[in-house]
Order: structure tokens, then C-alpha cells, then sequence
């Protein structure tokens, strides 16, 4: 259960854009939300699907930054973006097929699960539906790839519902790194957590979903990406001024295209290989590394000891004794005359 499980074929790391609700409720936003998505190298756009009734309760006091989000019920937000039909969803997901960009929602029901499996490759699973043993036993039924966010959840909750998945499925499994605040505070980014998903379960994909605001996220996925993970999820918007929602702590096209553009370099820089390394450093190794030379005019017979010799660059080639040599030319006798400044070379010994 690796990274090649959740794989791009465009990127490094796999990039999901998470337009959530983020179409307000209007359907060509959500296909305005796809097209612009598709231009910026993206892997998948992902929204969220729910019936705001079987979410939250009638009481059901909001998690969010009020001062940019006002309305303080959950229930009552969810109401505002549940309308999307089946068909619907549907039509989108044959809308990204056409654009070239992968489909995904969160399905936040069981009834929603059922529906909508046909267009879903792999499914998400929210950082607050870990524990939602109901829901996630029925997505891993389906036997297919789970991204489950784990915000707000201890190793001992993601232990349990891994077990869960797996006592179903033998499906792949990515962990998401993930803070459950909206916006996240780049102080409060727990990166280093990344680390220690990797060690406690290193035998699934970890990945990281970024809640933080976009003047900080794209440094936070860089060092997420640098950490280890390898799925990221941004939340996408084609205007970060809307007020509400999830539009302030979004991504737009061109934070997605920059982003998409660094990862692309990160990746370069630190990919590493024995042969390339040292071939591209070459002429340094041949003309900045000593070789041992006469401090001083020497005859045949004469035995080298350390003081009559001096390491200058270069090393004499061919055969020109290496710096690294010094020791095992100590107490030798000279086989002919060797000039001060004169390179050392094999045949001084022969």
C-alpha cells in the first residue's frame, strides 16, 4: 500500500483540488470550478456531497472562523449547498472526463456512497467521519482506494478505523495529515506529524490536506512534500475575495499553477542518483582534489617522509598519487630524481 497506489501521471505528488462547496449552490459555478481547475495541472477537482438532514443536527453549533463565515449552524449551512441531484453529479464528473481532470466527492451518506459510486475512482473520507464506523465500513464495501483525513483524530482512532478498512478491504489506503480548524494558523501546521504518521503506520501513503491560508500554504506543502507526503489537497475557488464558505482559505488557478510549478522543481532537486552525482561534479573531482608533490628537490634512494611533501591541486593525471594516498608513500625510496614542485606520480617508486 504505497505512493504508487495514488500515483500522477502530471505531478509529483498527487494534487487534489477540494472546490467543497465552494459553487455556492449554483451548478455552472461548479462547472466553472471544473474548467478552471483542469487548466492548472491539477489531478483531480473533488467537491462534497451531502442531504444537509442526515449530517447535523436541529443543534448543531459551528467549528469555523465566524468572522469570516457568519452563520453559526452547521445545519444551516449544509442546507445552502445540498440541492445538486444525482444526475447532477453526473454530468459533472462527464464534464472533467472531457477536460482531461480527475472526479472525486466526499460522500458524507450512505445513500450518497451508493449513488455515486459509478463516477468514483477512489474515495475520500473527512477528518470528522473517522470515527463514523458506519460510513466508512460501508465506502470500504466498495473496494476501492480511501484517502481518510485524519484532523482531530489520535493514533489510537486511526489504528481502530484502519483495522476497520482493512478487516473489508485490502484496498490501498492514503492517511492525510490534517488540521480540523478553518483557517489554520501556520503555527499550528503540526508538519513535523507527517513524520510520525510514517513511522507509526509505514505501510500506506501518507499525504497532507492544507487548511491554512494561501500566503502560507504553499510553503506548508512544500515542506509537507519535503516531509514525505505525497497526496496533497488544497480547498479551490476561482475567487478567493468571495466572502464565506471556504473562499478564504482557498487556492485560485494561478496559486494552484505556481504551486504545481515549485513541486515540479522540488522534485528535480531532490531526486539522487550515486552515478549522476558524481559525474556532474567531475571536473571538480579532477582539478580541485589533490595530488602529492616535491616541497623540495629529492634524489633516487632518498626515503619520503611527510615534510617533503605538499598536497596541490590538481592531482597529476594519469597516474599522479592522490592526496588520500599520503601514508602509504611514507618511508618508500624514490626509484629516480624528483624536482621541487615536481607531481608525484607511480612511477617515482617503480
Amino acid at each position: 500500500m504505497t505512493f504508487s497506489a495514488f500515483g500522477s501521471k502530471k505531478n509529483p505528488a498527487l494534487f487534489i483540488l477540494e472546490a467543497g462547496v465552494n459553487h455556492e449552490g449554483q451548478i455552472e459555478k461548479a462547472f466553472e470550478l471544473i474548467r478552471e481547475a483542469s487548466t492548472c495541472g491539477a489531478d483531480f477537482i473533488k467537491f462534497q456531497t451531502y442531504t444537509a438532514e442526515k449530517l447535523a443536527a436541529k443543534h448543531s453549533p459551528s467549528y469555523w472562523n465566524l468572522q469570516e463565515e457568519p452563520i453559526s449552524s452547521q445545519i444551516e449551512l449544509f442546507s445552502k449547498f445540498d440541492g445538486f441531484s444525482k444526475t447532477d453529479y453526473f454530468n459533472l464528473a462527464d464534464y472533467a472526463k472531457s477536460l482531461g481532470i480527475g472526479f472525486l466527492t466526499t460522500c458524507f451518506d450512505e445513500d450518497w456512497v451508493d449513488d455515486l459510486d459509478p463516477i468514483l475512482p477512489l474515495y475520500k473520507i473527512a477528518s470528522a467521519d473517522l470515527t463514523n464506523f458506519s460510513l466508512i465500513s460501508h465506502i470500504a464495501g466498495k473496494k476501492k482506494p480511501i484517502i481518510l483525513s485524519t484532523g482531530a483524530s489520535s493514533f489510537t482512532e486511526i489504528s481502530h478505523t484502519l483495522e476497520l478498512i482493512r478487516s473489508i478491504s485490502n484496498q490501498p489506503v492514503c492517511l492525510m495529515h490534517c488540521v480540523l480548524n478553518y483557517p489554520t494558523e501556520f503555527t499550528n501546521a503540526n508538519l513535523d506529524r507527517i513524520l510520525n504518521l510514517s513511522k507509526e503506520f509505514p505501510d500506506v501513503t501518507i499525504g497532507y490536506s492544507d487548511h491554512t491560508r494561501p500566503e502560507f500554504s504553499k510553503i506548508a506543502i512544500q515542506t509537507a512534500f519535503s516531509l514525505g507526503a505525497r497526496v496533497f489537497e488544497k480547498h479551490f475557488t476561482t475567487d478567493k475575495s468571495m466572502r464565506g464558505n471556504d473562499h478564504y482559505h482557498s487556492f485560485d488557478y494561478r496559486d494552484c499553477n505556481e504551486l504545481l510549478t515549485t513541486l515540479k522543481t522540488l522534485n528535480s532537486m531532490k531526486a539522487f542518483s550515486e552515478s549522476n552525482f558524481l559525474m556532474i561534479q567531475s571536473d571538480a573531482r579532477s582539478f580541485a582534489r589533490r595530488g602529492l608533490y616535491a616541497k623540495q628537490g629529492l634524489r633516487k634512494g632518498d626515503t619520503i617522509r611527510q615534510s617533503d611533501l605538499i598536497p596541490l591541486r590538481p592531482r597529476f593525471e594519469p597516474d599522479g598519487i592522490p592526496s588520500e594516498e599520503l601514508f602509504n608513500i611514507l618511508g618508500q625510496e624514490l626509484t629516480e630524481d624528483l624536482a621541487a614542485g615536481e607531481a608525484i606520480t607511480i612511477r617515482h617508486f617503480i
